[in-house]
């Protein structure tokens, strides 16, 4: 049994550092590489949702329309129709989705067939609904000083990962919510929020020459919401009786397994840039 974790950690990490190079080098080759690298993931996301939650075939109707309409409102808004009042309606929208996901979070019952009923009736819409937070990302590129953010908003997210990952392992005592995530504890929790908080101000403090303690308290609502987008993703994967969106990415599951709570914090993100930078 300890082999075989020694092993699976040993993959996850050769995936995870694959995963790195793979983004560091569409950044470096510039706006439109890193546009299509998210556009990628975009069409990935997409499909796993379909195919693995729903259970639908790509043959089937509502792949075929999901897909086609998340590539030509991606490309239309991101290549064509660039504009500033584009990119608000989505961090609107994206803050609105949010919000919605949150009330899916606390009230809906943890066995509810409802979810998956209404998103199978409606698996047509699937590629717009996934198209409001990847536009929220997306939409970072169009800054003039978009590789920072693109690292900040990189660093705000995947160090709370790490630092609940840490904390946990090594003091996490008290579940945080067994019923949704059996293994995240409150240590966990609270230590990856702390690391993310004091890593981002790091960063910003470096970066930008600027860190105000508003930023800094909104540093600390998206972290706490990326444990959230986590626990959202659980939820949902629970009441879909599924255990990784996909098995495409060694050790990690799926695509849409790894950009959860990225997906999640992406309309807050971006508000807080819009507003408070």
């Amino acid at each position: 049994m300890e082999a075989s974790s020694t092993s699976n950690t040993k993959l996850r990490i050769i995936s995870a550092l694959g995963m790195l190079v793979i983004v560091a080098v569409s950044v470096s080759l510039g706006r439109g590489t890193a546009l299509a690298l998210i556009g990628l993931v975009g069409l990935l996301v997409v499909d796993e949702f379909i195919v693995n939650f729903l259970e639908f075939t790509r043959r089937h109707i509502g792949y075929v329309i999901a897909q086609a309409s998340f590539i030509v409102g991606y490309v239309y808004f991101n290549w064509f129709e660039v504009g500033s009042i584009f990119f608000e309606s989505f961090n609107n929208a994206g803050v609105v989705l949010d919000a919605l996901m949150l009330l899916f979070l606390f009230v809906s019952k943890h066995d509810s067939r409802l979810l998956k009923k209404n998103l199978k009736g409606m698996s047509f819409m699937i590629g717009v609904l996934f198209l409001i937070p990847f536009m929220n990302l997306s939409a970072l590129a169009h800054f003039d000083s978009w590789r920072l953010l693109f690292m900040g908003i990189v660093v705000l997210n995947f160090s709370v990962d790490t630092g609940a990952w840490f904390f946990g392992k090594n003091f996490g005592k008290k579940k945080l919510w067994p019923s949704v995530s059996p293994k995240k504890t409150v240590e966990g929790f609270v230590g990856g929020v702390i690391t993310s908080v004091v890593l981002s101000g790091v960063f910003w403090a470096i970066t930008f020459n600027h860190v105000s303690f508003q930023l800094l308290m909104s540093f600390l609502i998206i972290a706490c919401c990326a444990q959230l987008g986590d626990l959202i993703q659980s939820k949902m994967k629970r009441q879909f009786n599924i255990k990784d969106s996909s098995n495409l990415i060694p050790g990690h599951g799926g695509m849409y397994d790894r950009v959860d709570s990225l997906l999640f914090v992406a309309p807050l993100f971006l508000f807080v840039i819009r507003n408070l930078r």
